[in-house]
């Protein structure tokens, strides 16, 4: 399988995964890399259903993505999640470098997540980011914002609104940028339903030339059980729906799904694409996921789109081969294992910015660091960084002189880590 670049979703913030799962955590990328039909693919497995721990005596300890990432869970008292750490794993053992912690209002929801990353220079943990939701008086959530600590305050980053009908359903999902103060429109998510209240069709439109202009669309069907037994996923030429890819669900007898198999269309032929396998331990909970691609005439491991639900009930999508779920009585909280903290990539700031920005990280170990800006295709536009560094603190300013107006990713790597952060110029 052709690799587009190594970079575009080796983060936890990617603007891509935004807008294909509107509220919910972006991808986490495991080896930096991305194939060239990520996007399609992402848009053919919009999560219909939740991966939920079914076990009453037992949560959502860890979980641990190609061996290589792990997100460990710390609960309240009365089992909501607290906070979650990730760790990368570095010489031998797990190193935290960030922290979301969570926190709800009077009615139990989820009001607040607060995004830090660990310094090793201080030893201290640092604000990089925070959601913020609102619900309405059925506790539908309607409201989403994100915001990016500049050091100072948090500052408008995106934003999601939605709207339900008459039965609760979620009927349309509208994702808004800061830019120069005020909310401009990026992307729309419209769902339709049928008598019975099951989502049959998910339309997604983005905003160009002022105006919301068709993207993709889902087509879903159900068994008797309403689970999915398969999804028609349909791309816009500016004319005509297009087959972008079908996919059939099959269940076991306790209709936690066993198997996501895809098809890909060439020309009027449906081609073998990618699938995905999930096993469950004796209690229907989670704890083992993993993604092949059709390639030379067989089936390999290979990076798929792996989604998980996080406790708090926001999804999660991992680039990876495979994921492993650990269950246990609950954790409490402050009872965090001393682990080794480091590698961190803050923000630019400004973002969005006119002719300079700042570019903030943190190094737990010396090595060779390159620091780099690609284009939203993936291209390579400037290389800020490509040396030998000491462990610490490094600040890196940014004149883009010759770029034009637009979104761009910078990527920091070094041997073993590698993370990547959206930011937007504008002239």
């Amino acid at each position: 399988m052709n690799l587009l670049n190594n970079f575009f979703c080796s983060l936890f913030f990617c603007l891509l995964a935004v807008e294909i799962f509107p509220q919910w955590q972006p991808y986490i990328s495991i080896n930096g890399n991305i194939n060239n039909s990520f996007t399609e693919k992402s848009f053919c497995t919009l999560p219909t259903t939740s991966l939920k721990n079914n076990n009453s005596d037992k949560v959502l300890d860890s979980l641990i993505c190609d061996y290589q990432t792990k997100l460990a869970y710390n609960y309240n008292n009365d089992l909501s999640l607290n906070y979650f750490t990730f760790a990368n794993w570095f010489n031998g053992e797990w190193i935290i470098t960030d922290k979301r912690t969570n926190t709800y209002n009077f009615e139990g929801y989820l009001e607040s997540v607060l995004w830090e990353w660990f310094n090793a220079i201080s030893g201290e943990w640092t604000k990089d980011a925070r959601d913020v939701y609102n619900y309405d008086s059925l506790g539908n959530k309607v409201y989403h914002l994100h915001q990016n600590y500049n050091g100072q305050e948090f500052v408008n980053d995106f934003k999601y609104e939605s709207s339900y009908d008459s039965a609760n359903n979620l009927v349309s999902s509208v994702s808004q940028d800061w830019i120069d103060s005020i909310w401009v429109n990026r992307s729309k998510f419209i769902y339709a339903y049928t008598p019975e209240n099951v989502n049959d069709t998910a339309l997604f439109q983005v905003w160009t030339n002022e105006q919301w202009i068709n993207d993709r669309m889902n087509i879903l069907k159900y068994d008797e059980e309403l689970n999915i037994i398969s999804n028609l996923a349909k791309r816009w030429d500016g004319n005509n729906w297009l087959n972008l890819g079908r996919g059939t669900f099959e269940y076991d007898i306790n209709n936690n799904r066993v198997l996501e198999y895809w098809e890909i269309a060439n020309n009027k032929n449906w081609e073998n694409w990618f699938r995905i396998f999930y096993e469950y331990d004796y209690k229907n909970n989670l704890t083992h996921l993993f993604g092949e691609e059709w390639v030379g005439g067989q089936w390999v491991p290979e990076y798929e789109p792996l989604i998980i639900t996080n406790p708090d009930g926001i999804i999660i999508g991992f680039l990876a081969k495979e994921i492993f779920l650990y269950y246990s009585p609950p954790t409490s909280v402050g009872s965090e294992k001393n682990i080794t903290y480091g590698f961190s990539l803050l923000q630019n700031f400004p973002n969005p910015f006119n002719s300079t920005t700042n570019i903030m990280y943190t190094i737990p170990q010396p090595g060779r660091v390159t620091l780099k800006v690609f284009d939203l295709m993936g291209s390579e536009v400037a290389s800020l960084l490509d040396r030998y560094q000491s462990k610490g603190e490094y600040d890196v300013i940014f004149q883009p002189e010759s770029l034009s107006s637009g979104i761009y990713f910078y990527q920091l790597q070094t041997d073993n880590f590698i993370l990547t952060k959206k930011l937007i110029l504008l002239k």
